[in-house]
């Protein structure tokens, strides 16, 4: 072999897309393609929700429960979610929790990052005053420069220290930081779990309200870049700042929204502390 041809075989291999095998089906998955890790052919059975009909829960077709009256009593402004949780996802996110299969969150981040783009465009003006669906002024922040709307920070719905030690991780919490780490935004823990609850995937609503009933609480020590960042904004004409904290509750699955609620319903809580609104919107994988 000449020395040229050694040379062009050599640019060759690194000029081109290094493979791995398909988190799935095992098959050559090339690098860079619309899903990190995952082969074409499977990450063409990925059943995104690109347009949610419901404005509040973001399910991709009729919604009964948020028609409920109780529904408008919730403490999160609303929730996206990236796929439906059909056969498949189910399959994949069961992998990824209770497999120990953690790289699935890299293509699952990807399209949290994806659904958080469109959420983006859904509440920026002038769109979301012209857009399909109407959204309260109380979701905006005219003291803002900018019209565009984002998060202020990441932070994930907890698992009892059970759980943790049953699966090894959160995989919520591994899904919001790798998501904070694509948007450059902060992010940490403002949640814990005070009480070790059943799994909550056969329970009525009811059953769901119930179970979780006390079951978060505030993390008992606060990120200090939390307080940080809250202080340095309120500097200034006025000390304690008007406009409101816009943190975003990241979940794997959204079924009923019982547990978006109740996440949110504690956070609100420190609008207490900060002397300025608190508005909680929940991003999920998958939406049943």
């Amino acid at each position: 072999m000449s020395e040229a041809t050694g040379i062009f075989g050599a640019l060759r291999r690194l000029l081109s897309p290094r493979l791995e095998s398909c988190l799935v089906c095992g098959r050559s998955a090339r690098l860079g393609a619309s899903l990190p890790l995952l082969c074409e052919s499977c990450a063409a059975r990925v059943p995104r929700i690109a347009r949610p009909r419901c404005p509040i829960c973001g399910r991709a077709h009729g919604c009964p429960d948020c028609l409920r009256p109780e529904a408008a009593l919730r403490a999160f402004v609303m929730n996206r979610s990236a796929v439906v949780y059909d056969a498949v996802m189910r399959a994949w996110i069961a992998e990824y929790k209770y497999g120990a299969r953690e790289r699935f969150a890299e293509p699952f981040s990807i399209l949290l990052e994806q659904t958080y783009r469109r959420m983006q465009l859904e509440l920026s003006k002038p769109f979301a005053e012209s857009g399909p669906f109407a959204f309260p002024r109380s979701v905006f922040d005219s003291s803002r420069r900018s019209s565009a709307w984002s998060a202020d920070w990441i932070t994930w719905v907890p698992v009892s220290a059970e759980r943790l030690e049953e699966r090894g991780f959160n995989q919520a919490e591994l899904l919001g930081r790798r998501l904070a780490g694509r948007l450059r935004l902060p992010a940490g823990e403002l949640l814990a779990r005070s009480v070790h609850t059943g799994k909550q995937s056969f329970k009525t609503r009811a059953q769901r309200l119930q179970n979780l009933d006390g079951a978060f609480c505030l993390a008992p020590n606060l990120d200090p870049r939390f307080f940080k960042q809250w202080d340095s904004i309120g500097s200034g004409k006025d000390p304690r700042g008007s406009f409101p904290i816009r943190i975003l509750l990241i979940d794997d699955i959204y079924t009923t929204g019982t547990t978006a609620a109740v996440c949110a319903s504690v956070l609100k809580t420190l609008e207490i502390g900060f002397g300025r609104p608190v508005l909680v919107y929940s991003l999920t994988l998958a939406r049943s």
